[in-house]
């Protein structure tokens, strides 16, 4: 499974790496053309940059996903301001 994981790395890292330049220069773009708006350009980059670089046996075994695209944080739900308490 190693040998099958360092193969499969041949073809994978190198897309996965032209993806995620790519999406970093459009998610700068996006960005620069939104107003320097932060969440118009945080799609972008989440997609593009996040996700699995490394194929490993683990991966091939079916333990971990493979991961292409980037899957965002549940940080968005987090930084969200609670609703104020009503005044009694």
């Amino acid at each position: 499974m190693q040998v099958a994981a360092g193969l499969s790395n041949f073809l994978y890292l190198p897309l996965k790496l032209a993806f995620a330049i790519g999406g970093g220069v459009v998610g700068g773009l996006t960005y620069l053309f939104s107003g320097l708006n932060e969440k118009a350009a945080m799609p972008v980059w989440e997609t593009s940059l996040y996700g699995t670089y490394i194929i490993t046996p683990d991966h091939l075994e079916g333990n971990r996903p493979i991961r292409f695209l980037g899957v965002a944080d549940s940080h968005d739900a987090q930084t969200q301001v609670p609703a104020p308490e009503p005044i009694r």
